[in-house]
């Protein structure tokens, strides 16, 4: 049954269909019609979208019976209001055969959906010992491939560059998507440690992984780093997720990072590592600016703080008079509290969710608001048009001048490996501050600058790589999956900050 859905919201349909083979037979990935499932999924206007992962994993090997609940609970963390989320867990059940079994879940109508037989309902418990993983997957894609005659599943993140080389070895369609083709290498492998090993040598590319192979996980990390993978345990279970907010949502203690270029295979609570080379550990600067939940520790660093840390550069740098700070919900708040502490000025909540149906999702508080210059504050700043629409609701509610106050450097473009998105709009590419004042119609704007974003990283701050901030991206990088022309000449936004100084020393 469907639901009705807000005037504004666009609704999509997303096919998913896999189709593995008994044994003795070669698996299909494309199965005929009457194996399908339509799933309908409720997508938010893009042009209001939050910067987001476009897929999350989440993974557990446990001693105790545990329902299928605790899966959807250490993805929940990791989710958005849109897209899905996939788990599939082995059924160590000898009357069952031990068959991988799975669900779909789309977070819109929490509402789960079988994807394979052999499945008990989500609040009866499996036996001893449990061990699932599951995928978020943001948009309409599939993140969890399975082969049930091998009871193997295998949840992805990421991106393969030599996916031509790859399928070509393998002679597999050249429509197979990028988890399928890991998959097929770690099937045809001799062993669990020989499938990582293999993932490891062959896959090119930015990614991360999990598979369930019976009562064991492979956590595998691509040599890059750029995709995170945290393992952590309690006493009587493994866990594995792309952000430690899954371990605190479940009481349970982060260990550490997967290595970069290391793969981790589990057999209960023991667990081995495996290392084909040492990784080059570029980190992705926007899981701290933007995508990791406020509570997760990335990268070695509570992300938090880092955020307060920011909010602080940025007020030890404010040019203007400033009576009251106003966070854009939600991830302008963390850097909102340090700004308006450091300033000694209040920190208002004077734009208010109001839901997901509306044409602008806050409500102005016009009692906060009259007479006051107000420094709006907020994490990064895309086409700048959700921003006059904010900086116009202000003002139609009091506000005498409104100060656009960025917690980051200008966005100037997308990545392919991360969520800030495909799209030509990023308006710190073309523009310079003044056109973007304009075009958000503030009496000022005033961003973060690279050198202070550089000081908040620390001497560390090289493994990072900062290519939607400067334009550089590593050489790891296919330049076919690199934006067109973004080095030809350097934004002039970036010049101005530079030239002018704005932010001093500190």
């Amino acid at each position: 049954m469907f639901r009705r859905h807000p005037a504004n919201y666009n609704c999509s349909f997303s096919l998913m269909s896999i189709n593995s083979g008994g044994a003795g037979t070669s698996t299909s990935y494309f199965s005929t019609l009457t194996d399908r499932q339509w799933v309908m999924i409720i997508r938010e206007d893009p042009s209001r979208r939050k910067m987001k992962r476009p897929f999350t994993l989440f993974g557990i090997s446990s001693l105790r019976e545990r329902r299928p609940n605790i899966l959807l609970n250490g993805l929940r963390p990791l989710s958005g209001e849109d897209g899905s989320l996939h788990i599939a867990l082995f059924n160590g059940n000898p009357a069952e055969g031990g068959f991988i079994t799975t669900y779909d879940l789309s977070p819109v109508n929490q509402v789960l959906k079988r994807r394979s037989g052999h499945f008990p309902t989500p609040a009866q418990d499996f036996g001893r010992p449990f061990v699932g993983i599951g995928c978020y997957a943001r948009d309409s894609g599939n993140c969890l491939f399975l082969d049930e005659s091998r009871k193997l599943a295998l949840a992805f993140d990421g991106v393969i560059f030599n996916r031509k080389e790859l399928i070509s070895a393998i002679g597999a369609d050249p429509r197979l998507p990028d988890g399928l083709i890991a998959l097929e290498l770690y099937r045809n492998s001799y062993g669990p440690e020989s499938g990582i090993r293999r993932i490891l040598e062959m896959i090119k590319g930015s990614y991360s992984l999990l598979i369930l192979d019976g009562t064991s996980i492979a956590a595998i990390r691509d040599p890059s780093g750029l995709r995170p993978l945290l393992w952590g345990m309690t006493r009587e279970d493994l866990l594995f997720a792309s952000e430690s907010s899954s371990f605190v949502a479940l009481s349970s203690s982060l260990i550490r990072e997967v290595g970069a270029g290391e793969g981790l295979l589990t057999e209960g609570l023991e667990i081995s590592s495996i290392r084909v080379a040492d990784g080059v550990g570029k980190k992705c600067v926007m899981e701290l600016l933007a995508l990791a939940r406020p509570e997760s520790m990335i990268h070695g660093r509570p992300v938090y703080e880092f955020r307060k840390l920011l909010g602080t550069l940025l007020a030890r740098a404010e040019p203007r008079k400033i009576d009251i700070a106003v966070p854009l919900p939600p991830s302008g708040t963390i850097p909102a509290l340090a700004y308006s502490s450091y300033l000694r000025i209040p920190l208002e909540e004077a734009l208010r969710p109001c839901g997901q149906g509306a044409a602008f999702p806050f409500l102005a508080n016009p009692h906060v608001l009259e007479g006051k210059r107000v420094a709006l504050i907020t994490v990064y700043l895309r086409s700048g048009n959700f921003l006059r629409k904010t900086t116009e609701i202000l003002r139609g509610n009091g506000a005498r001048e409104v100060h656009i106050r960025i917690a980051s450097p200008p966005l100037i473009t997308y990545c392919p490996l991360s969520g800030t998105g495909e799209g030509n709009d990023y308006i710190a590419s073309r523009a310079g501050l003044r056109e973007i004042t304009e075009q958000t119609g503030a009496d000022s704007v005033v961003y973060l600058s690279l050198r202070n974003l550089k000081r908040a990283l620390g001497r560390e701050w090289r493994s990072f790589c900062l290519g939607c901030l400067d334009g550089h991206f590593p050489s790891l990088f296919p330049s076919e999956l690199l934006p067109a022309g973004i080095l030809r000449s350097r934004p002039p936004v970036l010049r101005e900050i530079e030239e002018r100084d704005l932010f001093g020393d500190i």
